[in-house]
Order: structure tokens, then C-alpha cells, then sequence
């Protein structure tokens, strides 16, 4: 018991996991943009009870999978391994890139939704990084607003703007709010709801907001933890 003590203390693992492994694989011939992704002999304990046993199974771009079971069985856990979320006890994920883009929408998806944004600002809190961008850009205006006659504050705001503004032309800026207007009519909102609060709309509703947003990612895979479930016969 001392001895795993010290180990906890040291920040070693002494419950005898293997640990998950990863690797890439590829795929001659395949056209731009394929994506795979697979769970390999899956294993998961949790609790002392195991949750997934030599799970295996992929997909792949074109396809289209339903993951079938009783409920505990472990469905929402494998999609989280595979979302990146966890990480098995053994066995390994298979990725046709390393940087293969997942996105992933989860049961409790009304819990990342705030009920005091628009619908619009809702759909654009996707572009974070974006955002992050304008807003430091306009505290570098400010700041060279502030600067008056010291030039070299001027100067160095001058400088931080230009390089925020290269990042923001990298990142196609410009075109974020386009994108979520079209998001929001391919999910059936109309253009009086943009302005509208989350709180405004039914579960079934809320559940659209959520698949576009995933969807607004454009990822290569999309997992979905039974979306079904918050329709409902106004959505």
C-alpha cells in the first residue's frame, strides 16, 4: 500500500492499464479530403465494471453508420473515444490523418448552448478563434486611439493591428456571418429568427441549433448521440 502511494504521489498509473494506442494509416489513391477513422479492440473499465470489450468498428467518408444497442451498453462512451473525449483502456483509435476533423453531437448538447445569445450569435460562437481575433484587433484600435501624441504606443498598435489583420484574412473573416446565415436556412430557420433567443425555441429546435453548429466545423466525421431524441411535432 506504501509503495502504491508513493507511486500515486509521483503521478505514476498503478491500475495496471495498458493504455490506448494511436496510429495513422493510409490509403493510396484516396481522393482528397477521405477521411477514416476506427476503434480497434476497444477496452474501457470503469468503476470495476467493464464497459467496452474488443469493441471494433470504423467509418469512412460516403459511409453512414448506426451504432445499435441497449442502453448502458456503452454506445455514447465509444463515441466519446472516438469524439477524442476519453481514452481507452486498451486497444487502439486508427486516424487516416493526424489531424482528421471530428465533430461530435452529444445528447446533453442543450448544456453548450446559451439560452441569453441570439440565434445568430449562437451559430457564430462556433468561429471562437475568430472572434478572439476581432476583439483583440479592437482593443488594438483602441489603443491607438488612446496612443495620442507618443508614437511609439502608436506604433506598436499599428503593428499588433496589422499582424491581427493578416490572421483575420487568413482565416477568412469576412465570411463567417455569411456561413451561418446559410446554416441557419439549411436547418429550417427563417431570417426573422436569427435575432430571436435560444431560450425562444423548443427542444426539437435547439437540436437543429446544435447540428449546425457541428455541422458549421465541416468535419470530415460527424458523430451524433441520438439526436432523435429532442424532436419534437413543432421541429
Amino acid at each position: 500500500a506504501a509503495a502504491a502511494a508513493a507511486a500515486a504521489a509521483a503521478g505514476t498509473d498503478t491500475s495496471g492499464r495498458r493504455g490506448m494506442g494511436s496510429r495513422i494509416e493510409r490509403f493510396e489513391g484516396a481522393e482528397p479530403g477521405f477521411a477514416y477513422l476506427k476503434m480497434s479492440g476497444g477496452q474501457l473499465r470503469f468503476r470495476n465494471q467493464d464497459v467496452l470489450t474488443d469493441a471494433s468498428w470504423d467509418v469512412q467518408t460516403g459511409q453512414r453508420v448506426g451504432l445499435v444497442g441497449n442502453n448502458g451498453a456503452g454506445k455514447t462512451t465509444q463515441l466519446r473515444v472516438l469524439a477524442g473525449e476519453l481514452e481507452l483502456d486498451g486497444g487502439e483509435i486508427v486516424k487516416s490523418s493526424a489531424d482528421i476533423k471530428v465533430a461530435f453531437l452529444r445528447q446533453e448538447f442543450r448544456e453548450e448552448l446559451r439560452d441569453d445569445r441570439s440565434l445568430r450569435d449562437e451559430m457564430l460562437s462556433v468561429f471562437s478563434e475568430v472572434l478572439s481575433l476581432r476583439a483583440r484587433y479592437d482593443e488594438a484600435e483602441a489603443a491607438l486611439a488612446a496612443a495620442g501624441e507618443d508614437a511609439d504606443a502608436m506604433q506598436g498598435a499599428l503593428d499588433t493591428m496589422a499582424e491581427l489583420q493578416a490572421q483575420l484574412d487568413a482565416s477568412d473573416a469576412g465570411a463567417i456571418e455569411k456561413r451561418a446565415e446559410r446554416m441557419m436556412s439549411a436547418m429550417g430557420f427563417s431570417p426573422s429568427d436569427a435575432e430571436l433567443p435560444v431560450t425562444a425555441f423548443s427542444g426539437g429546435w435547439k437540436m437543429r441549433i446544435g447540428l449546425g453548429k457541428a455541422l458549421l466545423q465541416e468535419p470530415q466525421v460527424l458523430l451524433l448521440d441520438e439526436p432523435t431524441n429532442h424532436m419534437d411535432l413543432d421541429s
